[in-house]
């Protein structure tokens, strides 16, 4: 079988079995990488672990990389095109892909980068960058989940930067 027409199976970290044609998986630079080292004609039918992709993560993964291989997305121009997703990112299916949970597009974000695959990440990573536009810092800690910064315990006015150019002075003294 040629390369086109081979199939191989990823494997989500719940043990799910996607079967897809090599040219998708090989939109992961990752799986094109691990299929190079097993060979062209060892690769049919390999199963390739996503170890840090759960099993609806890794569908919408593979949607994409289908869709993409009928229908490219656009590279995403800097300085953006636009506010909003619909406005910088074309065709519409991307954006419309996008339009998903934060926690699950964050999930996308991290499958994305673990398996490598660049214009997921890109687009994905666009779509965070447009959700957090013009939020407070107290909006911002709830989304990523960030505490409060603890206050600083000696805040009398930096007398801590005094105490280092003494202990040099004195360091000199004692030469």
């Amino acid at each position: 079988m040629s390369g086109e027409d081979q199939l191989v199976n990823l494997i989500s970290n719940e043990g799910d079995k996607y079967e897809v044609p090599l040219k998708v998986a090989r939109m992961s630079n990752l799986i094109q990488n691990l299929s190079e080292d097993v060979g062209e004609d060892e690769v049919e039918d390999k199963d390739f672990p996503c170890p840090k992709v759960s099993s609806v993560i890794l569908q919408k993964v593979v949607d994409y990389c289908t869709h993409y291989q009928e229908e490219e997305m656009q590279k995403i121009e800097t300085p953006l095109q636009g506010e909003t997703i619909e406005e910088i990112v074309k065709p519409t299916w991307y954006a419309d892909f996008c339009k998903v949970d934060r926690e699950v597009l964050f999930q996308l974000v991290a499958a994305a980068n673990f398996m490598d695959i660049k214009p997921l990440l890109d687009l994905t990573c666009l779509a965070v960058s447009v959700s957090i536009k013009g939020k407070s810092v107290e909006e911002l800690r709830k989304i990523f989940n960030l505490p409060e910064p603890e206050p600083l315990a000696n805040n009398d006015g930096g007398d801590s930067d005094d105490e280092g150019d003494d202990q040099d002075g004195e360091d000199e003294a004692m030469e």
